[in-house]
């Protein structure tokens, strides 16, 4: 299961896996783990994800993108 809204707003933003990654400077595939939370982003990626997704015209912030998980 996903822990952040990646894809959400990649799509929202009209923008490909490959697209994305090309914006932020990793691979493909790392974009698809970030987005299957099989991989973490560091918080500096965090921070570029995000600023690629406003690039797009699309409001987020990096607590929509990566919201605060709850403890069970």
């Amino acid at each position: 299961m996903a822990t952040n809204n990646i894809r959400e707003f990649r799509e929202k933003s009209g923008l490909s896996q490959r697209a994305l990654a090309e914006m932020i400077g990793v691979t493909q595939g790392a974009v698809g783990h970030y987005e299957k939370g099989r991989r973490t982003p560091a918080l500096d990626v965090c921070r570029v994800i995000v600023a690629a997704f406003r690039r797009r015209k699309c409001k987020c912030t990096i607590d929509d993108v990566f919201p605060i998980q709850k403890s069970a």
